[in-house]
């Protein structure tokens, strides 16, 4: 999908569950959307900014809000900021992530590709959230000592 279907199909999920779709809720989406791949609160900040701007609690609690409406996921890894990414419910596209612990990037890991793992998990009575926590290494460009 492009960004603009993805900015459409996710506000017409918003208004499907009854909420208002508010200038900041909207550039907040779009934000997530132009940046692409897992920004953080920052630069999606920074990104609100330059699309006539919030403050920045408004776009902490904006990503909370759209996080409890099912249309962003955030991301939890190792010792760096909360990242944030459309949910599947928008893309259509479920997927896990691994973060480089040493220069934060985020890559996203097809779903089927985890199925293994899931499978074993859910024979232990344990259900895997694939988007919710990233698999910690590290990444090429940092195993050889460069910025990553």
């Amino acid at each position: 999908m492009d960004a603009t279907s993805l900015l459409d199909r996710s506000l017409t999920l918003m208004r499907g569950q009854g909420e208002r779709v508010t200038a900041p809720r909207e550039r907040v989406l779009r934000a997530v959307i132009t940046l692409g791949g897992h920004p953080d609160a920052e630069q999606v900040h920074t990104a609100v900014q330059q699309d006539g701007g919030a403050h920045l609690a408004t776009t902490y609690r904006t990503l909370q809000h759209l996080c409890r409406l099912g249309l962003l996921e955030h991301v939890h890894s190792d010792h760096a900021p909360v990242r944030y990414h459309l949910a599947p419910q928008v893309t259509g596209v479920t997927h896990g992530h691994a973060a480089c612990r040493s220069c934060g990037t985020v890559i996203d890991i097809p779903a089927e590709q985890l199925s293994a793992v899931r499978d074993h998990l859910h024979g232990r009575d344990f259900e895997m959230d694939l988007g919710h926590s990233a698999l910690s290494g590290t990444c090429g460009a940092c195993a050889q000592g460069g910025d990553g």
